[in-house]
């Protein structure tokens, strides 16, 4: 496929006229091939990176507001409705959880989300995960309970937990050693420093930080993705930078819990690639990237609307474990978002060799409605902003029918 006089983005963020070639699922310099896209009204660039989800945890939205972490499912009144919801969830059939993955990962589609990191949430069964996965042809990367899950196949890899904080044992750091050695290629997640009482409980087990824990018990190098890392002191940002390790930030969710901002330009000093995540109860991946340009410019972060492009991206990207796709470049992954580039609000668009507010402008002000097509392994997921993997409509009358009956349970 030839996709005719797309405007791409080169390695200045300077816009730049050129056809993109596809062979099968991967970018190439050119082909012989006959099927061509115009694209002379369209910016090209590579697909999303939601690096930290977890998934059916939308439903929920609402229940948890102004309520931490540590609180959540307590014997208050919103506490109990918080679990007689989080009970009716778990008695979902297998059909009704695989629906509640596929409607989220659907959205995400429609965003411009091509990747995503599921941690899942409330005992939601891999395997309707990886179902749901299946059925829209999102790129997915799925925590597994245990090595015997591990999967890399087609658009689907598997993740394996780290011990954290709370439930930091003997025992479980033995396994996860023991899966670490025999599983050295493996991406292994961990939730880090993300509140006050976890970096308390894991000093409380004698260590400075849990950074430290995980060096001490050999888990700690470039396969290692840690997670918030909002109370990581420097030396910790600066153990993880000499092991490799990456981290992912998921600045909304942080601050609507009150766990503070993470520092970021420490992290970026010291060389580590950052991922962005929606984590919990949220969808909208377009509002974590004007968040995360907020945050770096508070910390005078310098080309800050670049460093969230690279977070939303390769650096996302690589943090799921697909080293291959989140750049637009021959050799990688044919993970393309195509946005309209004269909507009103998107302009003006300005790109000389000295200066450009392409990038700018997307970053801090785009919409997901001006995304036109979306495609995944060469592969159209949306186009024309119509849903090409299944019935969108009825996906969407599914999901109102099953949230009245979850509602229902609730307040029975």
């Amino acid at each position: 496929m030839k996709l005719k006089s797309a405007w791409v983005l080169d390695e200045k963020q300077s816009l730049v006229q050129k056809d993109v070639y596809i062979d099968q699922d991967i970018i190439v310099d050119a082909n012989n091939e006959k099927e061509e896209l115009d694209c002379s009204h369209l910016l090209v660039l590579p697909g999303m990176v939601n690096a930290h989800y977890h998934g059916t945890s939308t439903v929920t939205r609402g229940l948890f507001m102004d309520m931490p972490v540590a609180q959540w499912l307590n014997d208050t009144p919103q506490g109990q409705l918080q679990q007689r919801f989080v009970n009716a969830l778990n008695r979902c059939t297998e059909d009704e959880k695989i629906q509640l993955s596929l409607y989220e990962y659907v959205s995400m589609l429609k965003q411009g989300v091509t990747t995503v990191f599921d941690c899942r949430l409330f005992q939601q069964d891999y395997q309707t995960k990886k179902r749901a996965g299946e059925l829209c042809g999102i790129r997915l990367t799925l925590e597994a309970d245990d090595p015997s899950q591990l999967e890399d196949q087609g658009l689907l890899k598997t993740a394996l937990p780290l011990p954290e904080e709370s439930s930091w044992s003997r025992d479980r750091c033995s396994q996860a050693q023991f899966w670490k050695q025999n599983h050295p290629q493996t991406i292994f997640k961990a939730h880090c420093m993300e509140t006050d009482l976890a970096a308390e409980a894991i000093r409380s087990q004698g260590y400075q930080h849990t950074i430290e824990a995980y060096a001490q018990a050999g888990m700690l190098d470039e396969h290692s993705v840690l997670i918030h890392n909002c109370k990581a002191p420097a030396e910790a940002i600066q153990l993880a930078a000499e092991r490799g390790a990456r981290m992912i930030n998921c600045p909304i969710s942080n601050l609507k819990s009150q766990n503070g901002v993470s520092p970021l330009k420490m992290m970026l000093d010291q060389g580590i690639e950052i991922g962005l995540g929606t984590d919990w109860g949220r969808l909208q991946f377009m509002d974590v990237m004007k968040c995360e340009y907020l945050l770096l410019r508070d910390q005078h972060v310098l080309n800050p609307a670049q460093i969230v492009w690279k977070m939303a991206t390769e650096w996302g990207a690589r943090c799921c474990g697909w080293p291959e796709t989140g750049r637009l470049k021959p050799g990688m992954q044919a993970d393309l978002i195509f946005i309209r580039m004269d909507e009103p609000d998107f302009q003006p668009l300005i790109s000389t060799p000295q200066f450009s507010d392409v990038l700018q402008n997307w970053v801090f002000d785009g919409r997901s409605e001006w995304i036109e097509h979306v495609m995944v392994a060469g592969q159209w997921k949306v186009k024309n902003r119509k849903v090409c993997v299944l019935n969108e409509a009825e996906l969407v009358a599914r999901q109102r029918q099953l949230m009245k009956k979850l509602i229902s349970e609730t307040l029975k």
